[in-house]
């Protein structure tokens, strides 16, 4: 508990009593200086540095700064204040612990309440430097022997001819520099702290905490030297010197200093921060500048990275006027990701087209960029960095793309790339920037997985086609197997198969399906090497099998009609491809496979040819990492079974729609070849089905229609 103001020995108080004390002696929302604490203490700092030179010539003291004389136009100094404390802290008396002092030193506190804590220092400091600099001014006066001068019998009235230098003097002159030089760091201090918020800057908002308690030890400091200031005119300073206070001063500048260091440091570390942010995210105009803001340090003018088709290192310029698909990622756990990459690496360097919607492929450059905190690489973890190092040789050298080194990735960037893009708990992620370093999308790993080339050049959106374009069929399935959303949901391989009339025919696959896929999915060396999750259901299977499968063909035949009967511009081929396809595998008496990666379908056909490709699945297994992937393999191998069909089972397919109302004579093209369908024969059916009359009229329309090629 701090003792009533006329007992206090201040220099017994720590900061956390100082703080309790003063903290009255702020009101915020009362109307404070009204002049600049930056310009009177340019105006102070000027009288007292001159005032030293006069005091001791011989001493080498820094160079004088040019005053700015609008600070001297401009000024309003609060002279009647100045002129009162002046007088108050020279009467102050001496006390042996400055309790006298510290009274003087709250009564000017509590005097400037409406004052920010640096201009109430500022403020004690012009008071003192009136005195101060006047004694010099005189004593300056006084050395020129200038018997009419004015200034000369002012000296003398001042007892300025009775100055004998000495080490008081000196030792008292030093205590004074070291309060300007305090004082000037705290100007600095709340400038700054006008320009930043202290909760960016760790160590400017300790400061600002600690402030009040700075500018007390400060203000006390100056009241001490003012009622001190008979040393000057060379009175015995006796048993009240000013080490105790000279000490005190010393340590405050020290920590002013030190937290000014700190406060540097992180002020540009934001400033660095802020820079980086503008160029990579705010402003973009060059990809290289982006990288650059992004991955390395600003002192390096030409940042290398290694080349993985040659092992050498080369320069970031490589990326100049290029698309960048940016892999960020940990070390651990990535065996998915890089797989998937070789993959899009090679389809971007060798697969045809090299033009997709008016994109080319090879201007399109994969970049690692491994993002492993700081405290792996140092301290007592120099083991784990060394492991770490060692994990990222391997994996650089069997990576065909560009690397960064992730050692030389900056602390600063790797905030920014988590901040901006999202990067957290080491969870893998693609952002992709084009030419002109803007961010065409800041997270293409799960479009990568779900479509690879397909969603080139994969910019936000560019995945909506492919995820819309088979909706037509899973709104329909959905209706009958709700788990489809989550297998999509979870991206799963998805195999639905069924029957393609109502009345069977071979289905004895249908039976087998289950044992064969249940197989595949116990080959656990396979499934869990390359994370094959396989789920299936047997479409309509129930005791409403019948009614099921004839509503969904009725609802193909539906989807069908409907697109022929719009306009050309308002007709998506890819989806109308898709139910001429399905419609196509109607007349496959063995049925029809529908397999999917998530929402992304593979393959559409024959059940018989499926179920034989599943069954033969030791004969292809070995092929799905060179095939990269699953669906690939058993793609390639199910094309092959197929081929072996007889031919009249392997024709161009036929059309039948039994409901199909649209005009009958516009062309409708072979799902198989492309070519133009003919038109062979109009086939009608009593509505009562007592009695089937076949009429061949090239002029009819509605009823039974069979298409065929």
């Amino acid at each position: 508990m701090v003792m009533p103001d006329s007992n206090v020995k201040p220099l017994t108080l720590d900061d956390k009593q100082v703080l309790g004390l003063v903290y009255d002696c702020y009101v915020v929302n009362k109307p404070g200086e009204t002049f600049d604490p930056e310009a009177l203490f340019s105006v102070v700092s000027d009288i007292l540095v001159r005032s030293f030179r006069t005091s001791d010539p011989s001493t080498k003291h820094d160079p004088l700064e040019k005053l700015d004389k609008t600070y001297l136009a401009n000024l309003e100094p609060p002279i009647d204040l100045l002129k009162r404390f002046a007088c108050q802290m020279r009467g102050t008396q001496r006390h042996e612990y400055h309790t006298n002092a510290h009274e003087t030193t709250m009564s000017i506190l509590k005097t400037l309440d409406s004052y920010s804590w640096c201009a109430k220092a500022v403020t004690a400091l012009a008071a003192f430097a009136l005195d101060y600099g006047i004694f010099w001014h005189l004593y300056e006066q006084w050395l020129q022997r200038q018997d009419s001068s004015l200034g000369n019998s002012l000296a003398v009235l001042s007892n300025v001819h009775a100055i004998s230098k000495n080490r008081d003097i000196y030792d008292y002159n030093v205590v004074v520099k070291n309060v300007l030089i305090t004082v000037g760091h705290m100007v600095r201090l709340e400038s700054i702290m006008k320009t930043y918020d202290g909760k960016n800057i760790p160590t400017l908002e300790k400061a600002m905490h600690e402030f009040p308690a700075l500018v007390y030890w400060t203000v006390l400091t100056v009241v001490i030297l003012a009622s001190h200031m008979d040393i000057l005119s060379g009175h015995p300073l006796g048993r009240y010197k000013l080490s105790d206070i000279g000490s005190k001063i010393s340590t405050i500048d020290m920590r002013l200093k030190d937290y000014l260091i700190q406060i540097d440091r992180e002020k540009a570390y934001i400033d660095d921060y802020r820079y980086r942010d503008r160029i990579a995210f705010q402003t973009p105009t060059e990809i290289v500048q982006v990288l650059k803001c992004l991955l390395f340090r600003r002192d390096v003018n030409d940042p290398h990275v290694y080349d993985g088709s040659t092992g050498d290192m080369v320069s970031i310029e490589v990326f100049r006027t290029k698309h960048v698909v940016l892999f960020l990622s940990g070390l651990d756990s990535i065996d998915d990701e890089t797989y998937l990459l070789r993959k899009i690496h090679e389809g971007l360097e060798q697969s045809d087209p090299r033009i997709v919607n008016g994109f080319r492929k090879d201007e399109f450059k994969i970049l690692w960029a491994p993002i492993v905190d700081e405290e792996e690489l140092e301290g007592d973890n120099f083991i784990s960095g060394s492991s770490n190092k060692r994990q990222f040789e391997e994996m650089r050298r069997k990576m065909k793309w560009y690397v960064v080194d992730y050692t030389i990735i900056p602390a600063i960037c790797k905030r920014l790339i988590r901040d901006r893009l999202k990067y957290q708990n080491n969870n893998p992620i693609v952002p992709v920037f084009n030419p002109q370093g803007r961010l065409t999308n800041d997270n293409a790993l799960h479009m990568l997985f779900t479509w690879e080339l397909q969603a080139f050049p994969w910019r936000k959106g560019d995945d909506l086609p492919h995820v819309q374009k088979w909706n037509w069929i899973w709104t329909e399935l959905k209706k009958t197997i709700p788990q489809i959303n989550s297998w999509i949901n979870d991206d799963d391989y998805i195999i639905i198969y069924g029957r393609t009339e109502t009345d069977w025919y071979d289905d004895q696959w249908l039976n087998k399906m289950p044992e064969a896929l249940e197989r595949i999915k116990k080959d656990h060396e396979n499934i869990r090497r390359f994370d094959i999750c396989i789920n299936y259901s047997h479409h309509g299977k129930g005791h409403k099998e019948r009614y099921t499968v004839a509503r969904f063909w009725s609802y193909v035949e539906s989807t069908f009609d409907s697109m022929r009967r719009m306009k050309a511009e308002d007709i998506d081929e890819d989806t109308f491809r898709q139910v001429k396809s399905f419609l196509g595998l109607r007349q496959e008496h063995s049925g029809w496979v529908l397999l999917s990666k998530g929402p992304n379908v593979k393959l559409l056909g024959r059940g018989d040819c499926f179920y034989q490709t599943l069954d033969d699945f030791d004969l292809w297994k070995h092929n799905i990492e060179q095939d990269s992937g699953f669906d690939v393999s058993l793609r390639n191998y199910y094309e092959s079974v197929k081929s072996e069909l007889p031919h009249h089972a392997a024709h161009c397919r036929q059309m039948v729609l039994k409901n199909y109302l649209s005009n009958i004579y516009d062309p409708v093209h072979c799902p198989d070849c492309g070519l133009k369908m003919k038109l062979q024969s109009a086939e009608y059916t009593c509505c009562h089905g007592d009695k089937d009359e076949v009429i061949n009229d090239a002029d009819a329309s509605g009823g039974n229609v069979e298409i065929m090629r």
